[in-house]
């Protein structure tokens, strides 16, 4: 099974220069977790909840993001089983999905796997 299969298309975005108290609000009205950080049309960054509470409300979200170099990055023709086991090994609960040009076409977490996981388990029952 492929990252593809698996992975959510439709997330929310935000951009470098949103303020992270109006993230705040966002993640707590939209119970959100982590977002892709994009800039014309580019991923630039991951942020956090986490990142969210250890930064100030006022400071913009590049200065709370986590960059490129600091981040997972999978594709979407990746193997799950690879990606999962990564995820385990980094006690990641997401990654941005690009595809072959690099562009953020979803996000792949745990939630989404242990969807599969629990169905293929109780078709397994």
């Amino acid at each position: 099974m492929k990252v593809k299969d698996v992975m959510k298309k439709e997330f929310i975005k935000l951009s470098p220069n949103d303020i992270g108290g109006d993230v705040a609000y966002l993640f707590v009205s939209e119970n959100l977790l982590y977002a892709p950080v994009i800039e014309d049309d580019e991923l630039v960054g991951w942020i956090t909840s986490l990142d969210i509470l250890s930064g100030c409300k006022h400071s913009k979200v590049e200065d709370l993001m986590r960059y490129l170099d600091e981040i997972k990055i999978v594709k979407e023709d990746d193997d799950l089983l690879e990606v999962t086991e990564e995820m385990i090994k980094n006690k990641d609960i997401a990654y941005p999905v690009v595809d072959e040009n690099n562009k953020v076409v979803g996000v792949i977490d745990v939630f989404s796997i242990l969807k599969v996981l629990s169905k293929n388990i109780s078709q397994d029952i």
